[in-house]
């Protein structure tokens, strides 16, 4: 055998090796991330994560979660989408904190977590007329998620309601009302539209006075109404289906259910006004349709929405 011949011969033998004992395929983990849940009641929300395929197939999706006092997890499972995956969860108890985090197992047993997340089940909050509104926490401030609707301050003094009428600087506290505002019918949950001397209570200003707000309530100021939004993530997540709008589908995954119950006013033609169409809020905040984000300038002498909020010590 000659040397170009035997040079041949240990090539083939190198290649056969090669193929029959391939080099190791290096392992990555998958990667793991628990989203904020959504979704949000009294007594359910949707848990959420996504992910990243590592160098195995996945062959279990999860969530660990518990009240967060409490020191036993509680597992369950879910079924995986493309790149993320969520699960429904019911029967939480009202007004409680619990922790979240996301789990995935690759096909060696690898199980790996995804950061934890915390949220607040929502609550209930009755006014003087004993109307009962949903509340849930965002952040550190608890707001109500419906409109207010009572027709008396916290210690009983009543305020006067009108179908119509001007509204004056001279004006005492007013609410009004139409066939979508009428405190007797409340579909959908419009609420009531007050006046500035009902919102303040009389006072100068309204930025963090009680005005007819139920005791321990506040109204919010525009600062309060700008951290609400970046925390729902934008308006489109706060609004109902009742909206009258073009090109957005209204999910409403932060649950805070914005309606568009308009405005009154007597400027120029007065009456009612955007109903269907738009919200306002005390004291400078607005939303329309179509148009995404929020607004703030002074509608002059009008009659807007309230929703109440209050601060959290912990």
């Amino acid at each position: 055998m000659n040397k170009n011949q035997i040079y041949l011969f240990v090539c083939i033998l190198l290649l056969w090796a090669s193929a029959c004992n391939p080099p190791e395929k290096e392992y990555v983990a998958p990667k793991i991330w628990t989203m904020q849940p959504i979704e949000i009641t009294t007594a359910e929300a949707t848990f959420r994560a996504n992910f990243m395929k590592g160098s195995e197939a996945i062959k279990v999706f999860g969530f660990e979660w518990k009240a967060t006092l409490e020191e036993d997890w509680q597992t369950v499972h879910a079924q995986a989408g493309t790149g993320g995956y969520s699960l429904p969860m019911v029967n939480l108890k009202e007004e409680i904190q619990y922790t979240v985090k996301a789990f995935i197992v690759d096909a060696s047993n690898n199980k790996y977590f995804g950061e934890e997340k915390r949220f607040y089940t929502g609550g209930t909050l009755t006014d003087i007329d004993g109307n009962v509104y949903s509340t849930l926490r965002y952040g550190n401030k608890v707001w109500m998620t419906e409109n207010l609707r009572v027709t008396r301050y916290a210690d009983g003094t009543p305020v006067e309601g009108r179908s119509e009428g001007p509204i004056e600087n001279g004006d005492g506290p007013v609410y009004y009302w139409n066939g979508e505002h009428t405190p007797y019918f409340m579909e959908p949950n419009f609420g009531l539209l007050y006046n500035y001397v009902a919102t303040t209570g009389g006072a100068s200003s309204l930025f963090y006075r009680q005005g007819v707000c139920p005791d321990g309530w506040r109204m919010p100021s525009g600062g309060d109404w700008m951290e609400l939004v970046s925390i729902c993530e934008g308006t489109e997540n706060m609004k109902t289906k009742t909206w009258r709008e073009l090109g957005y589908t209204n999910a409403n995954s932060s649950r805070f259910s914005i309606e568009p119950a308009g405005y009154y006013t007597d400027f120029d033609d007065e009456g009612f006004r955007s109903v269907y169409f738009a919200a306002y809020f005390w004291p400078c905040t607005f939303l329309f349709r179509d148009l995404p984000g929020v607004h703030c300038f002074q509608l002059g002498n009008s009659a807007m929405s309230i929703r109440c909020v209050k601060d959290c010590e912990f």
